[in-house]
C-alpha cells in the first residue's frame, strides 16, 4: 500500500498514523472580471474568486486512494453546483479540472504532538480539508509544544494517544 511521506518515515518506529489521502476534484472557470467578487457558499461547494480572472470551484471528496485523475461525473457535479451558485457561468468556459489529495484523519481531528514512547518525535497532520485555515494555529500549538511553552488551547483533542493511534 502506498503512503505519504510522514507514514512511511513512522513505519521505522512501527507507527502507524492513520491518516488518509482524500481526494477532492475541483474547476476554474474563466469567467468576466467582477462577475464574484468573494466567496460564496452553498449546499456544500463553493465558488471562490481569483485575481487572475478564473473563478474555482470545489469540491468533491472522494474516498480514492492515491488516485489523483479526473472523472466526467465529478466535472459535470461541479458544474451544476456552480451554475446553481452562480448561473452567469453557464455562459463561461472551464479552463482547468484537476484534483488533489487531502490528508484525512479517522475523526477529522488533526494529529497534533508527541507521539506515545517517543517523546522527541512530534507529528502535525491529518487536517483534512482544513490545512490552509488550521496551519497557523496547528503550528503555533505545535511550537508551543515543542519549546515547552504554555499552550494557546488545550492540546489534548489533538494528541497522537495510543487510542487515537489504533
Amino acid at each position: 500500500m502506498r503512503r505519504c511521506l510522514g507514514g512511511h518515515l513512522l513505519e521505522g518506529l512501527n507507527v502507524r498514523l492513520p491518516v488518509r489521502p482524500v481526494k477532492g476534484q475541483m474547476i476554474a472557470y474563466q469567467a468576466p472580471s467582477g462577475l464574484v467578487q468573494r466567496v460564496v457558499l452553498k449546499d456544500g461547494r463553493y465558488v471562490i474568486p481569483r485575481s487572475d480572472g478564473l473563478l474555482l470551484v470545489g469540491s468533491t471528496l472522494e474516498e480514492a486512494g492515491f488516485d489523483k485523475a479526473t472523472a466526467e461525473e465529478a466535472l459535470a457535479s461541479l458544474k451544476r453546483s456552480a451554475e446553481n451558485i452562480i448561473p452567469a457561468l453557464a455562459d463561461c468556459p472551464v479552463a482547468h479540472h484537476w484534483a488533489g489529495l487531502r490528508p484525512g484523519s479517522p475523526e477529522g481531528i488533526p494529529f497534533i504532538g508527541a507521539l506515545p514512547g517517543f517523546p522527541n518525535v512530534f507529528v502535525n497532520a491529518g487536517h483534512y480539508c482544513n490545512g490552509l485555515v488550521l496551519a497557523p494555529a496547528s503550528t503555533h500549538l505545535l511550537a508551543d509544544q515543542l519549546l515547552g511553552r504554555k499552550p494557546l488551547m488545550d492540546p489534548t483533542p489533538y494528541q497522537p494517544t495510543a487510542a487515537r493511534l489504533a
